[in-house]
């Protein structure tokens, strides 16, 4: 029963480790980041007319859990949220986890 109880107990630390960290690439990142630059400005100044917040310097694991949330409709599906609605199909030109943690990793990079 210990035995298991440790098992369990290492794969969930590894499972957080490695979700903690994001292993993203700023410099790939880079060129996904366009399509994010038309509301939250090139250098992630954040665009107020848009509504849209400012994102340089943000954390990188905050970047990644919230384009992950507009991708799977837990942030952006309800009809009140009107800018989360917005960003949803932003999120959705993301194709995969790793174009995800790269544009987080050139995000963080950007200077506040």
């Amino acid at each position: 029963m210990k035995l298991k109880a440790t098992i369990a107990i290492a794969a969930l630390v590894s499972l957080f480790a490695s979700s903690a960290f994001a292993a993203g690439d700023a410099e790939r990142g880079k060129p996904l980041y366009a399509t994010c630059g038309a509301c939250h400005g090139a250098n992630g100044e954040g665009m107020q007319a848009l509504n849209a917040p400012s994102l340089a310097g943000q954390e990188e694991w905050y970047v990644i859990r919230q384009l992950k949330n507009f991708k799977a409709g837990i942030r952006g599906s309800d009809s009140r949220d009107t800018f989360g609605m917005q960003m949803a199909p932003m999120a959705m030109t993301l194709p995969t986890d790793q174009a995800i943690e790269d544009v987080a990793a050139y995000i963080s990079s950007l200077e506040k």
